[in-house]
C-alpha cells in the first residue's frame, strides 16, 4: 500500500508499506479522506517527538474510510460499511507499547489503510450515517475535540460564549456550541483571514492585534457588576483554543461571576493566575482533552445536520501522492485552514 511517512522537521514522503494484517478482533479500513491536524503541522515545523510522531513512521489521525476486512469475532460490522475511528483506543496501550498520544498521532490516516485492533461499535469504530459525505465526516475528529470542550462548559442555550482561536479547533468549537443552541459567540484571533470562516460559521470576528478585546467583548455584551464591585465582561463560558500565556489572566481579570473556562489549546508555559479572583468570582476552571464516545456520537450528528457548515473551513484538498505539497500549504497560516488528502 501507499503510506504518508513522517521523516522529520519539513519531510514527509509516500512509501510502499505493507498492508496491515488483522486478526479476528480486528478491522481494516481502507482511508477514504484524511485531515492535517494542527498536531501533524506542529511535527511537520517544529518536530514530532512531543506528540508521539516519530521519523520513519505512518502519521495522521482525522480520517474516514471503508471497512475492507472484518475479523471473524468482530460484531455489527460488515465489509463495506463507512466509518470513522476514535484513534486514541485504535490499539491498546498493553500490546502496542505506546501510549494514547503515540497511538492517535501515528494512526496512519496518511497511508491508504488503517488497522484497529479489538474494533467495537461507539467505542473506537463509529458508523456514518448515508447522508453524510466523506469529506464532511473526514470533520469528526477534530469537531469531537470541540464538541468535548462545549460539553466540559455545561452550556446552554441563551449563553454568551467566547473562543480564543481561529484555528480549526476554534472554528470547530463554533459550530459545536451551534449545534446546541448557542448563537452569541465572539472568536478572537489575530489573523483576520481566518477570522473571516469564524463569521462564515455565524461567530462575531474580533482581531485583537491593535485593540482590546475585554472592551470589545463589554461593547458588544455589556458590562457587569462582580462581587468584588469589579467591572465585568457577559461571557458565560469562554473556551481557550488559542494557547497564548496572557488569556487565563485576561479571562481572570474580566471574569463574569460563577463562568467557566475551559483550555483546549497546549501550552507548555506557564500562566498567571489569581488566586483572589478565582476565590472572589467564583469560577470554574476546566481542561479539555481528546473526547468520549458521547462526544463522538454528537458531533457525527452535528456534522449530519444540514445547519452545519463546518465543511466550509476545508480550504484545500491533495492527492496521498501530493502529501509534500499539502503540508507546505497546510503549514501558512494566511493560506489554509482545514487541507484534505483524498485517497483513490
Amino acid at each position: 500500500m501507499k503510506a504518508g511517512i513522517y521523516q522529520g522537521i519539513k519531510q514527509v514522503s509516500v512509501e510502499q508499506r505493507d498492508k496491515p494484517a488483522i486478526g479476528p478482533k480486528d478491522l481494516l479500513i481502507q482511508v477514504t479522506y484524511a485531515g492535517i491536524c494542527g498536531t501533524d503541522i506542529g511535527a511537520y515545523l517544529h518536530g514530532g517527538d512531543a506528540v508521539g510522531i516519530y521519523p520513519g513512521n505512518e502519521f495522521g489521525h482525522e480520517f474516514v474510510g471503508i471497512v475492507d476486512e472484518v475479523g471473524g469475532q468482530v460484531e455489527g460490522i460488515t465489509k463495506g460499511m463507512r466509518l470513522t475511528i476514535n484513534p486514541t483506543a485504535r490499539r491498546s496501550t498493553e500490546t502496542s507499547g505506546m501510549n494514547t498520544t503515540e497511538i492517535a498521532d501515528m494512526t496512519g490516516a496518511f497511508s491508504q489503510y488503517v488497522f484497529v485492533e479489538n474494533a467495537k461499535l461507539n467505542e473506537n469504530v463509529y458508523l456514518l450515517p448515508d447522508t453524510l459525505k466523506d469529506e464532511v465526516a473526514m470533520l469528526t475528529e477534530p469537531l469531537s475535540v470541540s464538541m468535548h470542550a462545549v460539553n466540559m462548559a455545561n452550556v446552554k442555550q441563551g449563553d454568551k460564549v467566547l473562543v480564543y482561536g481561529a484555528g480549526t479547533i476554534g472554528l470547530a468549537a463554533v459550530a459545536a456550541l451551534r449545534s446546541k443552541g448557542v448563537t452569541d459567540i465572539i472568536v478572537s484571533d489575530i489573523n483576520d483571514f481566518k477570522l473571516g470562516f469564524a463569521k462564515k460559521l455565524g461567530a462575531i470576528p474580533f482581531n485583537s492585534m491593535e485593540k482590546s478585546l475585554p472592551d470589545f467583548v463589554k461593547a458588544t455584551w455589556g458590562t457587569l457588576t462582580g462581587n468584588a464591585s469589579e467591572a465585568t465582561w457577559n461571557a458565560d463560558a469562554v473556551l481557550d483554543c488559542a494557547g497564548a500565556p496572557h488569556i487565563l489572566k485576561e479571562y481572570m481579570d474580566n471574569a463574569k461571576t460563577n463562568s467557566t473556562f475551559v483550555e483546549v489549546a497546549i501550552n507548555m508555559k506557564p500562566s498567571e493566575l489569581s488566586l483572589f479572583w478565582l476565590l472572589a468570582k467564583e469560577v470554574v476552571l476546566k481542561g479539555s482533552r481528546g473526547y468520549v464516545p458521547e462526544d463522538i456520537l454528537q458531533s457525527i450528528e452535528a456534522l449530519n445536520s444540514p445547519d452545519c457548515r463546518l465543511k466550509d473551513i476545508v480550504t484545500h484538498t491533495f492527492s496521498l501522492d501530493e502529501l509534500p505539497q499539502a503540508f507546505e500549504t497546510a503549514s501558512d497560516p494566511n493560506k489554509a485552514v482545514k487541507v484534505a488528502i483524498k485517497h483513490g
